[in-house]
């Protein structure tokens, strides 16, 4: 039997929710009445007022009825975060309608941006009478962290009724903004929705520290789309001469503005978070969800050296990102090489930070060093491509960016030398030897061959062998280190060292064929838009492939069966 609640209908909030209801419905009205407009920001207008009207109401029910106490979600969070929403939303709307479609003698529209006035201030009272206060028990979305994740995803979904796919489909850097977006918009969704329903707990690592790594990831995602976004929005676009509200040159400086705050928001976000997490916690012993935090992790040399290689790796990928974009394969392997390094570099900081590391099912140590060594071998390969493509003497970014990736070198280079300098004894992982080595070498030299390919050459059936050679023994080569890295040799049915034998002998083989099919055929195929230089590295990537698989079976072969013997 369903049990009335007058009281939720006099109380204060009640009555405020009631007055919201009556005025969103009647803004949306008076536009239905209109003719339609096929325009993103009057579409955003009418879904406003239809979803606080639609939502208002069916809070007003379930409290009238006492059915919100039986609901499986946290109720107060869940209004809560709506009354914040709705605010924004109203807010946006109340701007957005009367300077693009309200004129001086448009009566309906004049009052529904009136009424649209109204309802915002209602909503913005009701986040006073609902807001947690000072020493209240509150859900997550009453907070200030809570707030500022439904601001976040508000502000996004304004920088999307902004976009336009004409534009931001020419260039690959504002596709990268957009994905930004997209993935931020979509963490914080993610966050507000598992609040409300409580599922909190099947998080597998603490809340608030997962929370704050994301936050730090934000904050630097934003932080390159605040650069890219108006580099690439208006290069070569000056404002129009003629260039009214709806001007799409208007709605780029839009979204930088809105890139901007979203950035600002996240930051202060990181830094509550952060005073949450390592101080305020610190001071409540009894905290369920106390965060460890290993402070050596960051201040020791490997910790030291891992910090400067994610500042000099972000710094370099930005100055790139500033030039003019290239469709050149070996731009985009460069570009790729710093931010892989950067991100990974970054995680593995926030991991031993956090000592979330420890609870990794799998060889930590092995997987850094691989790291480490491959970091080192695809910042050698960008700190020598990119100065010869791309650098001229009147290029200060371009020098700047090339000096700084040979830093980044010397630094995983010097963390090489510390991660493997083991005591005598100490037992290393699999990727710390010489055929984890040999592995990571003949992985990297195949993404070397993939960046110098050209399609227009693989027409001849042998160049498509060599190919398929090229393409096999590098994925043969990832499955390896990730079984090594996740120690999963003991589940296979035969032992792995013979199956690495047997896969070291067919790798030479092949390669033997491609090293004197690839040069035979490639070049007598070079014609025209053909870059011989490219024809060359492939080449010489493959003689020197060659040579490490030709290594690492004979040390195989030399380990099982003389090594073990003795």
């Amino acid at each position: 039997m369903v049990t009335l609640n007058r009281g939720t209908l006099t109380a204060p909030v009640g009555i405020v929710r009631m007055l919201e209801v009556i005025f969103t419905c009647i803004s949306f009205s008076l536009v239905a009445s209109l003719f339609h407009i096929t325009s993103s920001f009057w579409t955003w207008s009418m879904f406003t007022w239809c979803f606080c009207f639609c939502v208002t109401i069916l809070i007003l029910i379930l409290e009238f009825t006492s059915l919100s106490s039986k609901l499986l979600i946290s109720w107060d969070d869940f209004t809560t975060a709506f009354a914040m929403l709705a605010t924004l939303m109203l807010l946006s709307v109340t701007i957005i309608y009367p300077s693009f479609f309200a004129c001086s003698d448009c009566g309906k529209q004049i009052g529904a941006t009136f009424t649209s006035c109204l309802a915002f201030i209602l909503y913005a009272v009701e986040v006073g009478l609902t807001r947690a206060k000072p020493g209240e028990i509150s859900g997550f979305l009453s907070t200030i962290p809570g707030l500022l994740k439904v601001l976040e995803a508000f502000v996004a979904c304004i920088i999307f009724i902004c976009l336009d796919k004409n534009q931001y489909s020419l260039f690959p850097g504002l596709q990268w903004c957009v994905a930004i977006y997209s993935i931020c918009f979509i963490f914080a969704l993610v966050v507000i929705v598992f609040t409300i329903c409580r599922l909190l707990a099947l998080f597998p690592a603490p809340f608030d520290k997962v929370l704050t790594c994301c936050n730090v990831l934000a904050v630097l995602m934003y932080s390159t789309a605040v650069v890219i976004w108006p580099l690439y929005s208006f290069q070569s676009n000056e404002r129009p001469s003629i260039c009214p509200v709806s001007c799409e040159w208007n709605k780029l400086l839009v979204i930088s503005f809105l890139t901007c705050f979203n950035l600002i928001a996240y930051i202060v976000d990181t830094v509550y978070s952060f005073r949450l997490v390592f101080f305020v916690s610190r001071t409540e012993s009894s905290h369920p969800t106390m965060i460890k935090v290993d402070l050596q992790s960051v201040t020791k040399p490997v910790g030291i050296m891992r910090t400067t290689a994610a500042i000099l790796t972000f710094t370099t990928f930005i100055l790139v990102a500033t030039v003019q974009y290239s469709k050149d394969p070996y731009w985009a392997w460069c570009m790729f090489i710093w931010f892989f390094c950067f991100f990974f570099t970054f995680l593995i900081l926030i991991l031993e930070f956090t000592t979330v590391n420890t609870k990794l099912p799998f060889a930590w140590d092995d997987f850094t060093i691989a790291f480490s060594m491959l970091a080192s071998l695809m910042c050698l390969s960008a700190s020598i491509i990119y100065p010869i493509f791309f650098t001229c003497k009147d290029c200060p970014h371009q020098i700047s960016a090339s000096v700084l990736s040979w830093v980044c070198l010397g630094v995983y280079t010097a963390e090489v030398v510390l991660t493997r300098l083991r005591p005598t004894g100490q037992i290393n992982g699999f990727l710390s030897t010489l055929p984890g080595i040999l592995k990571i070498l003949e992985a990297f030299l195949a993404c070397v061959i993939f960046a110098s390919m050209q399609k227009n050459l693989f027409d001849s059936p042998g160049l498509k062998w060599c190919v398929a050679v090229y393409s096999l023994s590098f994925i043969f080569a990832i499955l390896i280190i990730l079984v090594t890295i996740g120690q999963l040799p003991s589940y296979f049915p035969f032992p792995f060292d013979y199956l690495m034998i047997i896969y070291n002998i067919l790798g030479a083989t092949m390669y033997l064929t491609a090293m004197v099919i690839w040069p035979l055929y490639s070049f007598r195929n070079c014609v025209s838009h053909c870059s011989r230089d490219k024809l060359v590295v492939v080449t010489i990537m493959t003689v020197f492939n060659t040579i490490v698989y030709i290594m690492d079976a004979v040390y195989s072969i030399y380990l099982i069966f003389f090594v073990r013997n003795q």
